[in-house]
């Protein structure tokens, strides 16, 4: 099944992006760390293998912002 939130990992210079990682919790997205893009997808695989899931976002996008206007809506 394809998902349009499910993007191809960038390569290259793209992996200096900064990106900010949440976990959902309590009903509410959580900032846990900014690092660069590639270090949050070694991030994302270590928290796999854990069997937890934690969700990589821009810097400038706040899901909290679009989970309150869904809810609202």
């Amino acid at each position: 099944m394809f998902s349009p939130w499910q993007l191809p990992v960038p390569l290259g210079e793209h992996t200096t992006i900064r990106v900010t990682v949440y976990f959902f919790w309590d009903s509410q997205w959580v900032p846990i760390k900014f690092c660069t893009l590639d270090k949050a997808v070694q991030l994302s695989y270590k928290a796999l293998s854990l069997g937890k899931e934690i969700f990589l976002f821009p810097v400038d996008l706040d899901p909290n912002d679009f989970y309150s206007s869904r809810e609202v809506a």
